[in-house]
């Protein structure tokens, strides 16, 4: 049921919504799976009377110590958000905290609209955050164009990358693996990548919205690996072998991060790393 949500992800207007629940929902789009569910969910609480009840609003006032907070990790995060937007109105104290949401929810001005009560937490370089179908397409039309530029047979490319070995470490340069951008020679393979440029430029011209992560973000970005961290503290020991003796391997290094605020652009793009799947996970998001 996840995958069948994720996969709708045309774009569907807010303008009934926004009118039905009490905001601006003019010139403004949600991903339609999300909105789907947000849609049922608000709809159930009305009929049953739910957080009114629990809340007090009868009364004019909320229970003593208690307010609203909706949240949610990943596709929840990407139900929650449009659930906030649509009780704000009802609910004008309602904080919404979005752990990993998906890339591609709310239109450009909602997106940024919602920073007053919409936060969202980025975990490093998790891939969810960054994708809708505008990064997808972007990474993909960037791997077509390297394609492009590869100088020496693909076999070999597959081989150096395979090796491990980092660009400084081999007996060749950039130079010689990579054509300029600018300067690809023509074949059979960049006419048809030429061909597919301008029907993807029409495609989009016709009808292209882009939608963004929801709110204002806190992005925590790795500051040290597991693995440094430990080499540091064998290094103050001065020999690993001691310190894991007197530690009976009790001690687990883990990956230190920092937050610091970002910016809707900081997600324009997918950021390929060893812990963009990782990086998503509930375990790992524990911060």
């Amino acid at each position: 049921e996840d995958y069948v949500i994720n996969l709708q992800v045309d774009p569907e207007k807010l303008d009934e919504v926004g009118a039905e629940y009490g905001f601006d929902g003019d010139g403004e789009y949600c991903h339609a799976g999300y909105l789907a569910r947000a849609k049922w969910i608000c709809e159930d609480l009305k009929r049953h009377g739910i957080l009114d009840r629990l809340l007090n609003k009868e009364s004019g006032k909320y229970r003593e110590g208690y307010m609203l907070r909706v949240t949610g990790h990943s596709l929840g995060a990407g139900t929650a958000a449009p659930v906030a937007v649509m009780l704000r109105h009802r609910y004008p104290d309602l904080r919404c905290l979005c752990i990993a949401p998906p890339g591609g929810l709310f239109s450009e001005g909602l997106a940024t609209r919602c920073q007053s009560f919409v936060t969202t937490y980025v975990h490093n370089t998790d891939l969810v955050p960054r994708i809708s179908t505008q990064t997808v397409e972007r990474l993909r039309d960037k791997v077509l164009q390297m394609v492009a530029r590869i100088k020496v047979p693909k076999k070999q490319m597959i081989k150096i990358y395979k090796s491990g070995k980092k660009l400084s470490e081999l007996p060749c340069g950039l130079k010689d693996l990579l054509h300029d951008a600018d300067a690809i020679p023509d074949s059979h393979f960049k006419a048809q990548l030429d061909r597919f440029k301008q029907s993807q430029k029409e495609r989009q011209n016709r009808s292209k919205i882009p939608l963004h992560p929801p709110g204002k973000f806190i992005h925590f970005v790795k500051t040290m690996s597991s693995q440094e961290q430990r080499i540091i503290l064998q290094g103050r020991f001065m020999m690993g072998d001691i310190f894991n003796c007197f530690t009976c391997d009790r001690f687990v290094a883990e990956d230190k991060y920092a937050p610091r605020y970002a910016a809707l652009s900081d997600f324009d793009d997918i950021i390929i790393s060893s812990t963009l799947i990782s990086d998503h996970m509930v375990e790992t998001v524990e911060l």
